[in-house]
């Protein structure tokens, strides 16, 4: 017998499941009863969006996958048969490009009220920074996803970027070289940029599965910067905080709706661009 007390479920079914692995238990424990501020505002509801666009990304970009071609002589040709030929591709598509966006407008605005709130402060120090950890993975995944259409934007950003890292003293070029596979932004980085768009964000979940961790063992800040004195001060993370996140992601997804069937291509160039000429 393990030493946790575990919850009990009218399910028969659930409590069989519980008694011997106490999943269920868990989940009441850190989403159920977990206590939280009762004085949280709107701001709070971006954590629970962010981890909801996560999930939207990695399954709307693993059917993607299914049906590009990490060539530069076909990847091009590959996106436009996604938008023409795949049964609902065209809306695949725009669910993960415009996604992309929405992800970040969502984190942003986490970073902002962490910032505003001082969310970093002790005791969430490593809270704050495996949030940061995963805003530079998330600008990494965004930026070699943007290059995988090979338009003559995905050509010449790869090109610029890339070289970058040539400044870096001594192992720059290096660096340059490794990411290219080669002397130039050719079919071997793009192999490289598929290979680790599909990989990372793998990666972001489970540094994302850390932050929460790290989250549930401090416990939330609130506006007003105080710790909760006593039970009090706090509510139950279920149903208070999930209808309150349930009822702001929805308004986040109407917004997002609006952009993915009337203004697909308002947050960013048209990728259909040409494709780069051989050198």
């Amino acid at each position: 017998m393990g030493s946790t007390e575990r919850a009990e479920f009218k399910n028969p079914v659930v409590s069989w499941i519980d008694e011997r692995l106490p999943v269920f238990t868990l989940m009441q424990k850190e989403y159920g009863v977990f206590p939280t501020p009762r004085n949280f505002n709107y701001f709070w509801n971006f954590g629970a969006i962010a981890m909801f666009m996560l999930i939207t990304m990695i399954v709307s970009g693993i059917v993607l996958a299914m049906h590009y071609t990490a060539n530069t002589e076909l990847s091009f040709d590959a996106v436009e048969r996604i938008m023409r030929d795949v049964n609902g591709g065209w809306l695949l598509r725009y669910i993960h490009m415009n996604g992309a966006s929405f992800f970040f407008v969502a984190v942003y605005i986490h970073i902002f009220r962490g910032m505003y709130y001082g969310s970093y402060k002790r005791p969430r120090e490593l809270l704050w920074i495996l949030g940061v950890a995963i805003f530079l993975l998330m600008m990494a995944t965004a930026f070699i996803g943007y290059v995988l259409p090979w338009g003559q934007m995905s050509l010449w950003g790869a090109t610029v970027i890339t070289n970058l890292f040539s400044a870096i003293p001594l192992v720059g070029d290096s660096i340059v070289t490794l990411l290219w596979g080669g002397f130039s932004v050719d079919n071997p980085t793009l192999t490289r940029f598929f290979a680790l768009h599909y990989l990372l964000p793998f990666v972001i979940f489970a540094v994302v599965f850390l932050h929460v961790w790290a989250l549930h063992v401090t416990g939330s800040n609130n506006p007003l910067g105080l710790e909760p004195q006593s039970e009090k001060d706090t509510l139950p993370f279920h149903p208070y905080y999930t209808m309150k996140d349930s009822f702001g992601l929805v308004v986040f997804l109407i917004i997002y709706a609006l952009f993915i069937f009337y203004m697909p291509n308002a947050l960013g160039h048209r990728i259909t661009t040409p494709r780069p000429t051989r050198w």
